[in-house]
């Protein structure tokens, strides 16, 4: 029966590397860059929009993380979904929920609506971004999986690229409430891409039953390799900057300490959008060369650097440059997804992407509550301001340690495709 599966695979997998042009590879990278698009359409003003229910740091830091809480949760069980229907039909379902919670989010009457509408995206997300990660990585291949995942993720940070800034005039020409009704429009028209991508042949039995002591083993031998818990444990660590320093932490403090509007915040996001895209889609080409713990290694050095630069920017230009670095440096974790699958059991994929997004995501969870809690702790009050006050550096300096931590653990993690290339496999 075992062998049954793995020569399954092993087919699928053959003919995946006929059917997985780079045609499919971009039609698949054109529908994450609509849902980015929407996604970071909203990213400059939520941080705000959840302060004007009159809340302090901590809870908007659970707005951003309460759409993580229900994505980790639902991560697993979408992986082992796309393992036994139709990964098309999983992506699209996630993608109208997605769309449903921006709908009930921009009209929001209070707090609670707002976090209700924010774990309905998260569960949406969940379906699609596990289901379309385990759809790319099987369309990939060995060789060339490196130079697709950064491909793809060069795509979609398309979105992140001009989402933060139409976002921002969004808001500003027709209210806080408005990117939410274009997020709801843009995810829609997702759906349309999706609808042409080929079906593929599941890893799973689609007839049988979900064996739950089938999916428990699976689970204990995808973490009994040292090499995914560790490379998993450094991108928990980046979805932890990601939320908590860039899309908490960054706006309240443009907002607060320095005054900026809802445009300005969206351009310094765009910035570090446009140099992380710079970086990220040649370094997964030279990861398939060289392996990819090296260029992880150096983002995370490099990154714990720079995150200390944000809290002593002075205006717009000093925070734009500070992002536009950070952004770059971000970038060489590009093979970060790459790294897992190949440290990850080749016949059990969609286990090993549901536990990496599910570990990955509690980073989403942590950062903007830890982070948000620390801003909160440290905040110097202003006199008649609405705010909890004038962010400090703490909460930068905790996201450092983070970093120096992972780097730490990459140190002694395999590079499958570094010890292939040296020994001319």
């Amino acid at each position: 029966m075992l062998e049954d599966t793995h020569e399954l695979v092993e087919e699928n997998i053959q003919n995946l590397n006929q059917e997985g042009s780079i045609i499919t590879v971009l039609n698949l990278s054109l529908v994450t860059l609509l849902v980015l698009l929407g996604l970071s359409m909203v990213s400059p003003i939520l941080p705000t929009y959840a302060e004007s229910f009159q809340v302090s740091y901590t809870l908007v830091g659970f707005v951003i993380s309460s759409f993580a809480i229900a994505r980790m949760v639902l991560d697993m069980p979408a992986g082992i979904l796309a393992r036994k229907f139709d990964k098309k039909k999983i992506m699209i379902l996630g993608l109208i929920l997605i769309s449903t919670s921006s709908v009930l989010a921009g009209v929001a009457p209070n707090y609670i609506t707002l976090i209700i509408a924010r774990m309905l995206e998260g569960a949406g997300s969940a379906l699609y971004v596990t289901t379309a990660t385990v759809f790319l990585i099987q369309i990939s291949g060995e060789e060339k999986r490196g130079q697709y995942m950064s491909l793809y993720m060069g795509m979609l940070l398309l979105g992140a690229i001009f989402g933060p800034t139409f976002g921002g005039i969004i808001a500003d020409a027709y209210g806080i409430r408005a990117p939410f009704f274009a997020y709801a429009i843009i995810t829609g028209l997702a759906v349309i891409p999706t609808l042409v991508l080929p079906k593929l042949t599941n890893s799973g039995n689609v007839s049988s039953h979900l064996n739950l002591r089938e999916i428990v083993s699976d689970m204990r031998q995808v973490l009994s390799h040292p090499s995914f818990i560790l490379v998993s444990f450094v991108v928990f660590t980046l979805f932890l900057l990601r939320t908590g320093v860039r899309t908490t932490l960054v706006p309240l403090f443009a907002a607060n300490n320095l005054g900026l509007d809802e445009i300005s915040i969206g351009l310094i996001l765009t910035i570090g959008a446009i140099t992380t895209t710079l970086t990220i889609v040649p370094m997964g080409k030279i990861s398939d060369r060289i392996g990819r713990k090296r260029p992880l290694a150096l983002c995370l050095v490099l990154t714990a650097g720079v995150t200390l630069l944000i809290p002593f920017s002075m205006d717009l230009l000093s925070l734009s440059i500070a992002l536009a670095i950070y952004g770059a440096v971000i970038g060489l974790s590009g093979p970060a997804a790459a790294y897992v699958t190949d440290v990850s059991p080749q016949d059990k994929l969609e286990i090993s992407m549901g536990l990496y997004r599910m570990i990955s995501d509690f980073g989403f969870v942590v950062g903007p509550l830890l982070l948000g809690f620390l801003a909160d702790l440290t905040a110097t009050p202003v006199e008649g301001a609405s705010h909890s006050g004038l962010i400090g550096m703490l909460p930068f300096l905790v996201a450092s340690l983070f970093l120096i931590a992972a780097f730490f653990a990459l140190l002694k993690a395999d590079d499958p495709v570094r010890k292939r290339n040296q020994n001319g496999i």
